[in-house]
């Protein structure tokens, strides 16, 4: 396996958001993590996460929730769990960085009923282990899906996004 080969499987699930992208939704949307519900202690966006251990899946969330699941087949299973979460009072909202599949099952039976808004992110993402991988840039686009309390549609809201470069993990 090539380091640019992970990259289009499944084999390593913790790829971790750039650090970058969340000071970014912090300043763009005046949004902070609570929790990470699927974290490990190298790759956490939020001072309290779960890891695989302890199994975001089964947790209790709180607060503002940050995620960015594994993408592998349980990815609709953390999607249900979105859409359960946020209805707790525990829950106040939950932003989930995923592949933009607008095409698939989940996306139109899991995600546009319950989530806010859905972004469209403008630009490929940079997903890091350790360190970045030159020219590793995800091989699929990706989408910022909103949950909030508040959320009055009968589905959700699609429109882009156009993240900075350096808050997509390059250059960073």
């Amino acid at each position: 396996m090539t380091d640019l080969d992970v990259h289009f499987s499944s084999a390593r699930q913790d790829w971790g958001t750039p650090r970058s992208f969340l000071e970014w939704l912090s300043e763009r949307f005046n949004w902070t993590p609570d929790l990470d519900a699927a974290a490990s202690p190298h790759n956490a966006k939020a001072e309290l996460f779960f890891t695989q251990a302890e199994n975001g899946l089964e947790s209790d969330w709180f607060g503002n929730v940050w995620l960015n699941p594994p993408f592998g087949r349980e990815l609709p299973d953390w999607l249900a769990k979105c859409a359960k979460e946020i209805k707790r009072d525990a829950v106040q909202s939950i932003m989930v960085l995923i592949p933009a599949r607008v095409d698939t099952k989940w996306f139109h039976s899991l995600v546009m009923p319950a989530a806010h808004i859905v972004y469209l992110i403008k630009g490929r993402f940079n997903f890091r282990f350790d360190e970045a991988i030159e020219g590793a840039n995800a091989p699929f686009p990706s989408m910022l899906v909103y949950y909030r309390k508040d959320a009055r549609h009968p589905t959700a809201t699609i429109t882009t996004l156009e993240v900075p470069l350096e808050a997509r993990g390059f250059g960073s």
